[in-house]
């Protein structure tokens, strides 16, 4: 017994310093990703707490989710993330209220183009676009130049992309099969009422789902787009208020027609995320919205109910052949942050390719991974197997966007779904809360129309654009 024991002690006597050492190299990697986890080492070496305010939309809750399950800090276990995700019109409004007073509630935020050159001309953004480009590994000349345009002030970048999007119209295959019609590739305005009207059964699946919440980026997108596709504008070039033309007020009537009819019940409330759930289950036979929505209307995880019964169109034409929505979610940093490499840190890494494929792991498929911001994703034979019945509409309706002519006749103003003036974020608001009130049947459209073109003239003559 004794010489066994002998010999036991001789070799816990040579293993030892291996043990120890090997003990020694697990703490560092506990601190960080594991070798399977991650090819990237962890970088210990930034430090500080960040908090960011996002939407909440199907992308941003997986992001939230993968932080608080502690992805992120596997790489930066000396950054604290504290995230404040909110419904769309809330978010806008406290991040708006935040980083125009300047009040440094928020490191990171997500914005999108509309906001990023008057806020980057304000002095109220970081420039990323420098350090980004410098980092071989994020990948910069991946991203679509469309994304990086609306981006960019002066030729610096003051965001980075984490999705992006145009609109397309989504359908239900069975149901146009059952009534022996036929989605055409690209369908006009007229078409979708028209099918609207033949699809709709009341309280079983409405024809069309639109979105009704009141807000400049929330009814107030799909709306500009359609009133561009209808040959419409906000306002002439000599900004006068355009409302009541007739091919802007026609627009109007024909959403609100055309929902009041053929939407669902208590549309006023459906902003985005509401939408695209009454889809998910069902409720609607053809939805027009963002292009994003796609991944997660086809994943049977995220659908498992209609994710293979899902067609995809064209954003309708009327007089236009296009509606002109192109638009981003992007990170943005505060001018004013005191923990700025800790920002740029959380930034690259949620708009980088490795946390898309993350998301995709992590998720099982491509349901709520964003996409629509590199060329990368377009020639992953991965993501093509997944999204070969919409990939292609995606891209031709980013690359097909004119934002910077967003209609048929001369505006003054750039936005395809927005018009881009600091005041807009109020006159959208304002414009589709009369909007809502015809919706509800509440006010005659036609009064609701020229309520609408009294605030835009307002506007415009309080804004100095009226000569």
């Amino acid at each position: 017994m004794r010489r066994r024991s002998l010999i036991l002690f001789a070799i816990l006597a040579l293993i030892m310093p291996l043990l120890t050492a090997a003990g020694g190299h697990q703490g560092v990697l506990a601190q960080g990703a594991s070798p399977a986890a991650s090819p990237v080492q962890a970088d210990t070496s930034i430090t500080g707490s960040i908090d960011v305010g996002m939407v909440g939309n199907p992308q941003m809750v997986a992001l939230q989710e993968l932080v608080e399950a502690g992805e992120f800090n596997k790489l930066y276990p000396n950054i604290e993330v504290n995230l404040t995700v909110l419904p769309e019109n809330e978010i806008r409004q406290t991040i708006t209220q935040d980083v125009s007073a300047q009040a440094g509630q928020f490191d990171v935020f997500t914005i999108g183009p509309f906001e990023v050159p008057l806020w980057a001309q304000q002095g109220w953004l970081e420039e990323v676009g420098e350090e980004a480009a410098a980092d071989p590994a994020y990948g910069l000349d991946d991203v679509f130049p469309s994304m990086k345009e609306g981006l960019t002030y002066e030729e610096g970048l003051y965001a980075l992309p984490f999705y992006g999007e145009s609109a397309m119209m989504f359908y239900r295959t069975d149901l146009f099969e059952a009534a022996n019609l036929t989605m055409p590739e690209r369908p006009t305005w007229t078409q979708v009422a028209e099918f609207a009207a033949a699809l709709h059964q009341e309280g079983q699946v409405n024809g069309l789902c639109l979105r009704g919440l009141p807000g400049w980026g929330e009814m107030g997108a799909p709306l500009t787009t359609i009133i561009n596709a209808f040959g419409g504008r906000w306002y002439d070039e000599d900004w006068n208020a355009t409302l009541t033309e007739e091919d802007t007020a026609a627009a109007i009537r024909f959403y609100v027609d055309t929902l009041r009819a053929y939407g669902p019940e208590g549309v006023e409330q459906n902003g985005f995320t509401e939408t695209e759930t009454l889809f998910v289950q069902g409720q609607c036979a053809m939805w027009y919205d963002a292009t994003s929505a796609a991944e997660l209307l086809t994943s049977p995880i995220e659908n498992p109910d209609y994710g293979d019964q899902v067609g995809f169109a064209y954003g309708p034409s009327q007089k236009l052949d296009r509606g002109n929505w192109l638009w981003s979610w992007n990170f943005a940093m505060a001018a004013n942050s005191d923990a700025k490499d800790a920002s740029l840190a959380f930034m690259k890494w949620a708009t980088s390719t490795e946390y898309q494929q993350l998301v995709v792991e992590a998720e099982d498929g491509w349901g709520r991974a964003p996409t629509g911001t590199r060329a990368s994703t377009y020639e992953n034979p991965a993501y093509l197997e997944v999204a070969g019945g919409f990939s292609e509409i995606v891209l031709n309706s980013i690359e097909e966007s004119t934002p910077n002519e967003p209609t048929e006749d001369p505006v003054p103003y750039t936005g395809g779904q927005f018009v881009r003036i600091p005041e807009f974020t109020s006159l959208g608001n304002d414009v589709t809360q009369e909007i809502a009130t015809a919706l509800v049947g509440d006010k005659p459209v036609d009064d609701a129309i020229q309520a609408a073109n009294d605030l835009a003239n307002q506007v415009a003559l309080d804004g100095g654009y009226q000569d």
